[in-house]
């Protein structure tokens, strides 16, 4: 077994200290992604419609936790680039993450009165609040530790390979979800899919113990201050900003009606619960599927076209979710909403790494997830108010549709004109 890791390590690096880093790394991450659905996604959406908490409520709960990350996102804004010993600092952060599951065990197995709308709702609120601190500092001190651990000429890969080997561990954690839900019904099926959350959270922040920077990725003087006022002013003032900016903002503008898209089917189609883990399974399906895609086309296309792609058929998903009558298409269009949106997310970081200046992109990652989080609060609580009305699921989801598409073209040009800018610098200082 240690001959095969062995082997496949060094297809990918020759350097020791990065082999041990992709090791370590690679297992938090995978790990992570398997975790993240069972304890944020399809199988809480489903809770809190049994609960009965309306979409309004839903939204509300959406719209306070981006707005927390978006806050904190901001006064912390200039500390990941300072931080020492950022293993420890993304341990403890990772452990932290384990509170919230924990809270949901705990509500899925006490009395039913504590089940209460009026119970469930408040204590979410706090629960989130805490969860998006640790989750927007956790996220910063990821960006600036990936870019000091892995060299950039092997990211792309190495992110492809995470991303499959993930994808099938969820898929296995997802039906045995579906299978526990199905199994035990509400709410003690939830029980199981919370506490296999826990775990994971666990076994991720174990699996840091060996990460180590590497002396020449390593940034002694980065340029963001840790007065955010001034850190956000530096980073403002980029031209990388400029042009990253406005997909940015439209980026969360069009994911309103994707965080609804569980309680949209539940209440169009009156989806049973064990739906919650069908669709975490074709989540991760839509994970391993979306990197491969990834791996294959993004050192042959460029990341614009890629990007452009990849809301092109997000739009597409969308708006078959919302006219679909059949449970069966419901699940082929959700398969192909996640598989875009992977295809989405594991680019965008990657080219951003490839365009800004590593001494100041816990910063950077810092400011663009602020506006991404401060635009999803804005149109998750504008949607969650606006499904309230079935006749209007339609024309919520066609609007976000359209968003993505103006959002692909504007990340095509920016990417491209991005990464042609940092190409002809690095050539006028050689």
């Amino acid at each position: 077994m240690n001959k095969t890791i062995s082997s496949m390590l060094d297809r990918i690096t020759q350097n020791p200290g990065e082999k041990r880093n992709i090791l370590s790394l690679g297992l938090n991450m995978l790990i992570k992604n398997a975790d993240a659905p069972l304890v944020a996604g399809t199988e809480l959406q489903a809770f809190q419609v049994r609960i009965g908490l309306s979409t309004s409520q839903i939204g509300s709960l959406g719209s306070v936790g981006q707005i927390t990350m978006a806050i904190a996102t901001f006064l912390l804004m200039g500390l990941p680039d300072r931080i020492k010993n950022q293993v420890n600092a993304f341990v403890l952060l990772t452990l932290g993450m384990a509170i919230y599951p924990i809270a949901l065990v705990l509500m899925s197995i006490g009395p039913s009165i504590i089940r209460r709308a009026y119970v469930v709702f408040p204590t979410m609120v706090a629960l989130e609040i805490v969860d998006k601190v640790l989750l927007a500092l956790g996220g910063m001190v990821f960006a600036t530790l990936f870019v000091r651990t892995i060299h950039g000429n092997i990211r792309g890969r190495f992110m492809g390979i995470i991303g499959v080997v993930g994808g099938i561990i969820g898929i296995l954690c997802g039906l045995l979800s579906s299978k526990a839900l199905k199994m035990l019904g509400y709410p003690h099926g939830f029980t199981f899919s919370f506490g296999m959350g826990v775990v994971l959270i666990l076994l991720a922040a174990y699996a840091m113990k060996h990460v180590r920077e590497l002396p020449e990725l390593s940034h002694e003087n980065p340029t963001a201050a840790v007065n955010p006022l001034s850190s956000l002013w530096t980073i403002c003032k980029m031209r990388e900003f400029k042009l990253l900016a406005p997909p940015n903002i439209l980026r969360g503008l069009g994911d309103g009606a994707s965080f609804f898209v569980m309680a949209v089917g539940m209440q169009k189609l009156h989806l049973g619960v064990e739906y919650a883990g069908y669709t975490t399974s074709l989540i991760f399906l839509g994970l391993i599927l979306g990197t491969s895609i990834l791996g294959f086309t993004v050192d042959r296309y460029g990341a614009g076209r890629v990007l452009f792609s990849s809301e092109v058929f997000v739009a597409l998903g969308l708006m078959g979710i919302v006219l679909t009558h059949s449970p069966i298409f419901f699940l082929v269009f959700f398969l192909m909403l996640q598989v875009s949106s992977n295809v989405e997310a594991y680019t965008i970081p990657l080219a951003h790494y490839a365009i800004v200046p590593a001494s100041v992109i816990g910063a950077f990652f810092g400011v663009r997830l602020m506006i991404l989080y401060l635009t999803a609060a804005i149109t998750t609580q504008i949607s969650g108010i606006l499904l309230k009305r079935v006749d209007y699921f339609v024309y919520v989801f066609a609007v976000c549709a359209v968003l993505k598409l103006i959002t692909g073209v504007l990340y095509w040009y920016a990417f491209n004109k991005g990464r042609k800018d940092a190409d002809l610098e690095a050539a006028n200082a050689v």
